[in-house]
């Protein structure tokens, strides 16, 4: 089928009212999601982080510098914070199950200049919307053009969905399906 605007994915398949005042409730508690950036995370783009109004935590502000990959995704499912991290390592399935893992996103950055940063950071934006809903078992793989989430849930099932921004609006891929 291809790109689809994102509402147009929710109006085929709708929110439950749960589902919707869970969204209201922590909309009025002004609930904000925190950061943990590894070492591979660079200090610019941490900055920008920042500069959004996002809490951010760096390994180095822990002192869990040099400590390895696991370590750092404990910390951060433990702390209840969403690992940024621009090491590929933590794609891995394996190593870092989505049962095991807190939110981590991966980034890629490309040159790194702030204009590919800010790109990149447009995957963030649900997550700024309804936090509650990153808590753990996802993973983001994010490029300046667009961004994969692989989900797992509570009933055990797993999802994988891509997305863009495109003319100001997130935009889902849609497989064909038959009717």
């Amino acid at each position: 089928m291809g790109w689809v605007d994102s509402a147009e994915v929710s109006r085929r398949d709708p929110p439950s009212k749960a589902e919707i005042a869970q969204v209201e409730d922590y909309r009025k508690r002004r609930a904000k999601v925190r950061f943990y950036a590894d070492e591979n995370f660079p200090m610019k783009a941490t900055e920008v982080l920042r500069g959004m109004g996002s809490s951010v935590k760096t390994v180095q502000e822990v002192r869990l510098r040099a400590h390895p990959d696991e370590n750092h995704a404990a910390y951060a499912l433990r702390n209840r914070y969403v690992l940024v991290s621009c090491d590929r390592d933590y794609l891995d399935n394996r190593r870092f199950p989505l049962i095991h893992c807190p939110v981590i996103v991966v980034f890629d950055f490309g040159e790194g200049s702030i204009a590919e940063i800010r790109a990149a950071f447009r995957c963030l934006t649900r997550m700024f919307e309804a936090p509650q809903f990153y808590g753990k078992w996802m993973k983001i793989e994010a490029s300046r053009s667009s961004w994969t989430e692989s989900a797992r849930f509570l009933n055990g099932t797993t999802a994988r969905s891509k997305y863009r921004i495109f003319r100001g609006q997130i935009q889902e891929w849609v497989e064909k399906t038959e009717a």
